[in-house]
């Protein structure tokens, strides 16, 4: 067959246009891989790498244990690892921040605590962390109890009420922070039992529980996980609980709450998991049935009850309804108490 000059020419035509597509559609390749890889992984098969827990306390506190616990169990189920990455500081907003900032794909989870509803209603968080976190499951439930050393008069919190009557303003007692569970549970407490108390705040938990062990402070309120080993010891003594109702553990079990005894004194703390929020709903759903599972455990149950802290396992439903109703309650609570305007007046 003979090819004429315009055959050639038609020829050369397609060839060109035939490269010309090529190199779009590798320019279209290339511009479109980042996007591919922004993906969340439930488009992929999740998780394929390890998974990132931050938890916003020191390492070997109550609220790291309790991770460990749970990422140990979860871990397994999932077939990755989940490693933990502490993030101290700024009354748990330095970790919380960061949460909140992460991309929302499951590779970068949370421990929260109650904390995380207290700190939007005083004014100097970043971020409103209710709205701005995603729940995943709410793990445990601890009432903070209120302790004396064991070399104290005070045997009861009748002992301890009737000498803050006796002598007003002399019992000191130790807090971690203005404004969180251990400084709202005895200022409702001294409201309602008309009574005056003078909190002395310390910077962490370790320091405080070394002033209330050496006598330097008379009383606390705090975690029954923190406490328990010294209750144990016989050198701290329970006087009363700020649970709705008494704790299952042996050890605290004859501690009465403070509504038992008249007193309108009541805060849980509690613990649980969060994602960034703009969770894919199928990872949000997989992350929910692992820590299910895992809180199902009788072993881990074990473990967490152990410590002194309630296993009480929430779905990400629940746990979002109860923050929503605690920033409801806690709001109305540290106003009435007086606490909302002492720390806005602390951080002026």
């Amino acid at each position: 067959m003979i090819t004429t000059h315009n055959d050639k020419n038609v020829i050369r035509e397609r060839h060109m246009q035939n490269q010309l597509r090529t190199r779009r559609m590798a320019l279209a390749a290339l511009c479109l891989a980042p996007l591919f890889a922004a993906l969340p992984a439930s488009a992929q098969s999740y998780p394929q790498r390890p998974i990132r827990v931050i938890v916003p306390f020191p390492a070997g506190g109550s609220t790291d244990i309790m991770g460990r616990i749970l990422t140990k169990a979860v871990e397994t189920r999932l077939g990755k690892p989940l490693i933990i990455e502490n993030k101290p500081g700024a009354g748990t907003m330095t970790g919380l921040n960061e949460l909140v900032g992460a991309r929302p794909d499951g590779y970068t989870i949370g421990m929260v605590t109650s904390t995380m509803v207290l700190q939007p209603l005083y004014g100097g968080s970043r971020h409103d962390y209710p709205n701005a976190l995603q729940p995943i499951a709410q793990v445990t439930v601890t009432p903070p109890v209120l302790v004396t050393g064991s070399d104290t008069p005070w045997k009861t919190a009748k002992d301890l009420i009737d000498d803050a009557k006796a002598h007003p303003r002399k019992i000191k007692y130790g807090i971690t922070g203005f404004g969180n569970s251990s400084h709202i549970g005895p200022t409702q407490l001294a409201r309602a039992a008309g009574i005056e108390i003078e909190p002395v705040s310390f910077d962490g938990g370790g320091v405080l529980l070394t002033a209330l062990l050496g006598g330097h402070i008379a009383v606390s309120a705090g975690s029954t996980v923190d406490y328990k080993p010294h209750i144990e010891a016989g050198k701290l003594r329970p006087l009363l609980s700020f649970g709705a109702t008494r704790s299952e553990d042996p050890l605290y079990k004859d501690v009465p709450t403070a509504k038992e005894l008249g007193y309108d004194a009541e805060i849980v703390s509690w613990t649980g998991v969060a994602a960034p929020k703009g969770l894919p709903a199928d990872i949000a759903a997989r992350l929910d049935e692992v820590f299910a599972a895992a809180m199902a455990d009788p072993e881990v149950k074990d473990a967490i009850a152990k410590l002194g802290s309630e296993p009480v396992y929430l779905n990400a439903a629940g746990f979002g309804a109860r923050w929503a109703s605690e920033t409801a309650k806690l709001r109305q609570v540290v106003a009435e108490t007086g606490i909302l305007e002492l720390v806005k007046s602390q951080r002026r």
